[in-house]
């Protein structure tokens, strides 16, 4: 089923039937059942760890998790960061979120500073996790990349987030503007 006038952008194609639709969705499907089946733990060896969170990026086809490590205590809150592109190419980094820097920082540090906010009661995923991960995409566009994900390009976050809390109020969206000022909060510590 067509809707006359309006096309929209899923996942880099173009699609204006229900059949295409389904397809598209049932593609995104199996892209998500993909990150699941590469954290089972009998997979990996490790049976103790859980991902925190994981993303998929559309666009390119990257995928990602964040892990407390195993030697994790709150005075040393240490994550691992995994991420594949889109043939498999794995990068992993060991990151102790307490030494992490928003205003100048990685994505991989960023995604663990977000995991140890959420972890620590500090930020529901929604209000840390989802934010980073919003944040990112902006910058991103911003900087006309925001097709490929650069995990090891230095971000100011805090930066990033105002200009999205300031947009947001020039719109009228006040609750948007409410919960982005509540990020830069978990930003400046």
């Amino acid at each position: 089923m067509a809707v006359n006038g309006i096309s929209g952008n899923y996942c880099g194609t173009e699609y204006t039937d229900s059949k295409t639709l389904k397809a598209a969705d049932e593609d995104f499907a199996g892209r998500i059942s993909d990150i699941a089946k590469s954290a089972d733990p009998k997979k990996t060896g490790n049976t103790e760890e859980k991902p925190v969170f994981r993303w998929l990026y559309s666009a390119d086809g990257s995928t990602g998790e964040v892990y407390k490590a195993q030697d994790y205590t709150l005075e040393h809150p240490v994550y691992r960061v995994k991420s594949w592109d889109a043939a498999g190419n794995l990068t992993e980094r060991v990151i102790d979120a307490s030494q992490v820097n928003p205003r100048g920082c990685n994505t991989y540090e960023m995604y663990a500073y977000a995991a140890d906010l959420k972890e620590t009661g500090k930020g529901s995923f929604e209000e840390t996790v989802m934010h980073a991960v919003s944040a990112k995409a902006a910058a991103g566009a911003e900087q006309k990349t925001w097709n490929t994900w650069d995990f090891s390009k230095s971000i100011n976050w805090t930066e990033t987030v105002r200009e999205l809390m300031q947009s947001a109020y020039d719109f009228g969206d006040l609750k948007g503007y409410l919960e982005w000022k509540k990020f830069l909060g978990f930003l400046k510590g």
